[in-house]
């Protein structure tokens, strides 16, 4: 719509919102069989995600960070980089 392409998702980091532009999992361990559900779709789906990943990703400033998640938070950020891609689960 504005003719730039930006991929942004926004979560729940420890009680505070995080915003992530352009974000891309470089590394990931421990695969888990999870079932999700999502404001997308209706019921549950199950997918693959990892228990650890590391994300590379511009701030609010652009500048580009990396960090590593771990838990419900890299689960989230699994999910949301998939609707980045146009994966639904």
């Amino acid at each position: 719509m504005i003719g730039v392409s930006r991929r942004i998702i926004v979560f729940d980091c420890g009680g505070e919102y995080m915003t992530m532009l352009n974000p891309e999992i470089i590394r990931f361990s421990g695969p888990f069989d999870a079932e999700e559900g999502c404001l997308s779709l209706s019921g549950t789906r199950k997918t693959k995600r990892y228990r650890s990943i590391k994300v590379r990703y511009q701030n609010e400033q652009l500048q580009i960070r990396l960090r590593t998640f771990s838990g419900w938070t890299a689960q989230i950020i699994q999910h949301e980089i998939d609707h980045c891609n146009g994966i639904l689960i």
